[in-house]
């Protein structure tokens, strides 16, 4: 086993995914790479981060729902209004509306 296939192992091999067989060739192989220590090092504070991250607790703001609902709202509008410009103006209203910066 090289040592690029070793670095692309040890997230699974932190994570307790590979066989006793595989965990163990990994071992090795760490032991005997400063590379692949410092690349282990990495992910288990890696690891450590995520697990930290997972246990928060988030608390969106309250007016958030109302805010994504009129900008939803707001990008509707303003491509029905540039349909509509299109539709009666052309070419000369889709040159209006990019002049005007609207696009």
């Amino acid at each position: 086993m090289n040592e690029g296939e070793v670095h692309e192992m040890i997230p699974a091999y932190l994570a307790g995914e590979l066989s006793e067989e595989e965990a163990r060739k990994v071992e090795r192989a760490i032991e005997g790479s400063e590379r692949l220590r410092r690349e282990l090092e990495r992910y288990e504070r890696l690891f450590v981060l995520l697990s930290a991250a997972a246990s928060q607790e988030i608390d969106p703001p309250r007016d958030l729902e109302m805010r994504i609902r009129s900008q939803v709202a707001m990008r509707i509008y303003l491509k029905a209004a540039f349909e509509l410009a299109d539709g009666l103006l052309g070419t000369y209203g889709r040159a209006l509306v990019y002049y005007l910066g609207l696009s």
